[in-house]
């Protein structure tokens, strides 16, 4: 998809070129593709908005991401001391847009996930998610299953020239058995906190939910997702999506997109895009 931005450059030129930390203060069309294994194909890789492609270069430390215009070859190299609950930060090393990313890789090396987002537009500005499974997984179907971890997100702030990030964990509990070919898949997200470019705690979000899904071949169906509220009021509201991974279906890679309202301040406007790589913690079988 390829979507109208409004650079915010007529009037703050260019923006988020400094670096925001969580653990500590940090210091056209892409021409080169992303190497090879980091395509989508909508079976074993699925991405969504502009990127169509994500890698990881273990050896030089570095995310290659093709297709988000404006940050030049596509390169994106760590920031020393900015992680996110655990995960390193990545910006592009070049380019007219500042962007940020994310990627996290499961215990089996080809399950992963990965957001990228930039601030550097008036509206959101172009991004791009990735999740990743190992193909051909052989899933149970007779089984109940629980799987658990933590996301880590990119907030922009509509209006441009700010962003931050967050965290929380993601539970997901599987009925491998019913719905027949399926499952039944329903899934909780909580324990969500917000920073700011700096890496200061700016505050608790509110626990997602999640409607309950199910998946086709291993990908997990996208499903609606809100801010929930003791009132019943709703926030923030968007999609999730995965795929299994691992020896099994032992892992899960998904991400999660939301906009609306900030729970912090209901005068801005935020959209948050998460990653998130899970691990089945229990197999139930009758």
């Amino acid at each position: 998809m390829i979507r109208q931005a409004l650079p915010l450059v007529a009037l703050l030129g260019l923006v988020g070129c400094g670096g925001a930390a969580i653990t500590g203060p940090a210091g056209g069309d892409d021409s080169a593709a992303a190497p090879s294994g980091g395509v989508c194909d909508g079976t074993t890789i699925v991405c969504m908005d502009e990127a169509n492609a994500f890698s990881y270069d273990a050896t030089k430390d570095e995310i290659h991401i093709n297709n988000l215009p404006f940050d030049l070859d596509g390169t994106y190299q760590k920031v020393d001391g900015l992680t996110v609950g655990g995960q390193q930060v990545y910006r592009n090393a070049n380019g007219a847009r500042t962007y940020y990313a994310l990627y996290v890789q499961g215990t089996n090396t080809l399950t992963a996930a990965s957001v990228a987002a930039t601030d550097s537009y008036v509206d959101y500005g172009y991004s791009g998610t990735m999740f990743r499974g190992t193909g051909n997984v052989d899933l149970p179907t007779d089984a109940q299953a629980t799987y658990q971890g933590s996301y880590q997100g990119i907030r922009i702030y509509e209006g441009g020239g700010a962003h931050g990030f967050s965290t929380g964990d993601v539970q997901m509990v599987i009925d491998f058995e019913d719905f027949d070919d399926t499952g039944a898949i329903s899934t909780t997200v909580g324990n969500r906190v917000a920073y700011d470019a700096n890496g200061a705690v700016l505050g608790a979000l509110p626990s997602l939910v999640v409607a309950d899904t199910q998946h086709e071949g291993g990908v997990i169906a996208q499903t609606t997702i809100s801010e929930g509220y003791g009132d019943t009021a709703t926030g923030a509201s968007g999609t999730l999506a995965g795929i299994f991974g691992g020896t099994d279906g032992d892992q899960v890679a998904g991400v999660l997109v939301l906009e609306g309202p900030d729970a912090l301040d209901a005068d801005v406007n935020v959209r948050e895009t998460g990653a998130f790589v899970i691990d089945q913690v229990s197999l139930i079988r009758p």
